[in-house]
């Protein structure tokens, strides 16, 4: 029976993996079959270099960094651990990003900071949303003074700091209670219900989308940057499969938002099966795996 801090650890590494995996192939289409790529390789686009992290697994760190404990989040730590970040020029970083993180910079409210165009509802906030599920309902935030009340609260404005566009608000007050209940160690028929009842409280939109998940195959799934689509992929993979190496392996092979497809699916899978079930030959190239580490344990004595 895995511990309920193996499985946060898991959930971090995991998504660490997936996005590392994914990164060389991220814009390119679908393999011939999903399970041509198995390795963290490094290359692609950006030529990374194996196991170096992206923007998934970068900003997923900013969000760790800024939890105080279970019971509260810093703001200001986290708008700090972004614009540095930013500042840094990071090869990969989406549209809707850069410009949340520029009005972020500017000063404007928290929640006035995301990017509201119908043609931006990307997942660059889904991606990065995990270590909410470690906070408790009626933790709280810290910004400037002001005190930011209750999970539900706090995730929107975590949102609404770089995305502001209702899917992607929604997006993830479905997806952080569905990894809440990986966490409290549910089965995957209670996990997958679990989202289903998030998604018909907040978006009927993405309650059709996730309905189709257990009929949808390989070959029609969409790995797309749209926080919906990226949503439905990690969940398909997670449903699909029963280890995490193949889950993760088929959704990155299908291309397109491969390392946040991946990272998302990443989560579910390392939050469900342990730390231990990442292959240790992907595990010991993660730029971030020590880090990762050290930040968990730190968490836990707080």
């Amino acid at each position: 029976m895995l511990s309920y801090q193996e499985r946060v650890l898991g959930m971090l590494w995991g998504l660490h993996a997936g996005d590392s995996l994914g990164a060389p192939w991220e814009f390119l289409p679908p393999q011939a079959s999903w399970n041509t790529k198995t390795e963290i390789v490094g290359g692609g686009k950006f030529n990374w270099k194996a196991g170096e992290a992206t923007d998934d697994t970068d900003l997923m760190l900013c969000l760790l960094r800024a939890l105080k404990s279970p019971q509260e989040i810093s703001f200001d730590i986290l708008k700090s651990e972004m614009l540095k970040w930013y500042a840094s020029n990071p090869p990969d970083i989406g549209t809707t990003t850069i410009k949340g993180l520029q009005n972020l910079k500017d000063g404007l409210p928290l929640k006035d900071c995301g990017y509201v165009n119908n043609e931006f509802q990307g997942n660059g906030s889904i991606m990065r949303v995990a270590p909410l599920a470690l906070l408790h309902d009626n933790a709280h935030g810290n910004y400037q003074d002001q005190v930011i009340q209750g999970l539900h609260e706090i995730m929107v404005t975590q949102t609404k700091m770089t995305h502001g566009h209702h899917h992607c608000v929604d997006t993830d007050l479905i997806f952080v209670p569905t990894v809440k209940a990986v966490l409290a160690g549910k089965n995957k028929a209670e996990i997958f219900a679990t989202a289903l009842h998030e998604a018909e409280k907040v978006s009927p939109f993405i309650y059709e989308k996730l309905k189709f998940i257990p009929q949808t195959e390989w070959n029609e799934l969409s790995t797309s940057g749209f926080c919906v689509d990226t949503l439905c992929a990690g969940l398909w993979a997670f449903m699909k499969f029963d280890s995490l190496e193949d889950a993760l392996v088929a959704v990155v092979n299908r291309g397109d938002d491969s390392d946040s497809c991946g990272a998302v699916a990443g989560v579910l899978c390392g939050a469900y099966y342990g730390p231990k079930a990442i292959p240790a030959r992907w595990l010991e190239v993660l730029e971030y795996k020590e880090e990762i580490e050290k930040l968990c344990a730190a968490f836990f004595k707080n």
